[in-house]
């Protein structure tokens, strides 16, 4: 994509998209925008540079590499330093992960003179055609000096192809059904259709067709993504970006707060806009709209007969902030509701006893009234700590109880908005806790 740069109004032409573009990850820009005379002042240079990154590169994106494009080399390392020095001038923009230089002088093409318009460009873009693989080669060097950016737009690379075979696949299928080429959209539809049906059964892909496409094209996707994983090409960029790393201990500034957005990406679902109560995994508040009556117990006591151990038995250091901490969870307990549902989307879909499993949220500064020895101890074996997780912007931890469950019966889902959503994985670890301390041995009986 490309843009003007305005420098009279400071603004880039067509105008990107409101709010940046959100998967950059390589901006060519010249580096004296302003187009000034000599050799302009380091922070004029920067301004205008700052001006473009708030304009093109969005507050969610990733990594992405800026490439100076420019012929006043002497300055771009300045920027680059300013850049990283002032970060907080970019109000929420990413930085780059890094800076490069590229000279242009030598792809620039002189434009022709004493031709008419058409002749003139014929020459001018075969002048720049001739440029490309020179061009494509000098770019590639750029790109490979990050290799861990390399790696990754490698990785994002292949899940692009992996998608796009996947539709293909579905459309060779099409091709299969249907002998006669004009009628192949139509045969598409229906393929897609029935992938969605077989995945999710009729009623759920009428009720959610997105939902249960994505459900059938997912192990299509699985199934695409691994062709590639043995290109020698995409190995040796990981292997070289990732490889020293692996290879010796992983540290982090702040191992808790890393290991919670971590744990977060691969156990959480944040995005439950969709999401009914019941649905598999989901996680509800155990407060109004869901009364005593419709809980069947009280949070607070709960608190102290499951979940937490007594002031006297949390270590000594932390005593004197234990009552008061006890204090606010009893004002608001933070006990949840967790779905235990089949994985079926047909059973999901059948009026059934939905069973959830309670558990305790707490804060990253309560963790010890649940666990407050060294080893990690918590209150009775039928608890599994999961965690730490990030949500909020608060490092959270869910105590889960595998013996005591809520049932509900009706025939709507439970009142209370979703939370966020545990995945099928983390859901499978707690079922097998859950039916393992079920059937816990103590009972002799004969058949």
């Amino acid at each position: 994509m490309g843009y003007w740069f305005d420098r009279d109004a400071s603004e880039l032409l067509p105008p990107p998209p409101e709010g940046g573009l959100p998967y950059l990850r390589l901006l060519f820009t010249d580096l004296n925008l302003a187009e000034l005379g000599g050799v302009p002042d380091t922070s004029v240079l920067w301004a205008a540079v700052v001006s473009v990154l708030k304009q093109i590169v969005s507050k969610d994106s990733g990594p992405y590499l800026l490439v100076f494009w420019t012929r006043v080399g002497a300055k771009a390392a300045e920027v680059k330093e300013m850049l990283y020095a002032r970060a907080e001038q970019l109000e929420g923009v990413p930085c780059p992960i890094d800076v490069l230089e590229m000279s242009k002088a030598q792809f620039l093409v002189e434009p022709p003179k004493g031709k008419d318009f058409d002749e003139g460009l014929r020459e001018f873009y075969a002048a720049l055609h001739a440029n490309i693989d020179k061009l494509k080669e000098a770019v590639g060097a750029a790109v490979a000096t990050n290799a861990t950016l390399n790696a990754v737009s490698a990785w994002e690379t292949r899940a692009a192809d992996a998608a796009a075979l996947s539709v293909n696949e579905v459309h060779r299928c099409a091709r299969s059904d249907e002998p006669d080429q004009s009628k192949v959209a139509e045969s598409f539809t229906k393929v897609a259709a029935k992938i969605a049906v077989a995945a999710a059964g009729g009623t759920a892909a009428q009720a959610d067709p997105a939902r249960a496409l994505d459900v059938g094209m997912q192990d299509i996707l699985i199934d695409q993504f691994g062709v590639s994983v043995e290109v020698p090409e995409y190995k040796q960029a990981v292997n070289v970006a990732l490889g020293p790393t692996i290879a010796g201990e992983i540290m982090f500034t702040d191992s808790v707060a890393m290991h919670g957005e971590l744990n977060t990406f691969f156990h959480v679902d944040r995005e439950v806009a969709s999401a009914k109560s019941w649905d598999r995994g989901v996680v509800i508040p155990a407060r109004p709209p869901l009364d005593g009556n419709a809980l069947g117990f009280n949070p607070v006591e709960l608190l102290a007969s499951e979940f937490l151990f007594s002031v006297d038995q949390v270590p000594k250091a932390k005593r004197a902030a234990a009552p008061e901490h006890i204090q606010q969870l009893q004002q608001d307990p933070g006990i949840v509701l967790i779905e235990m549902g089949a994985d079926c989307d047909h059973a999901q879909d059948q009026d059934r006893t939905r069973r959830f499993l309670v558990a305790l949220e707490l804060p990253q500064d309560m963790l010890y009234l649940a666990s407050p020895s060294r080893d990690g101890k918590l209150r009775n074996g039928a608890l599994e700590l999961l965690g730490p997780w990030k949500l909020n912007g608060t490092v959270k931890y869910l105590v889960v109880s595998c013996r005591r469950y809520w049932t509900w019966q009706a025939s709507t889902p439970p009142p209370g908005a979703p939370m966020y959503r545990l995945r099928a994985a983390l859901v499978d670890k707690l079922l097998h806790r859950y039916s393992a301390w079920s059937s816990r041995p103590g009972i002799v009986e004969f058949r």
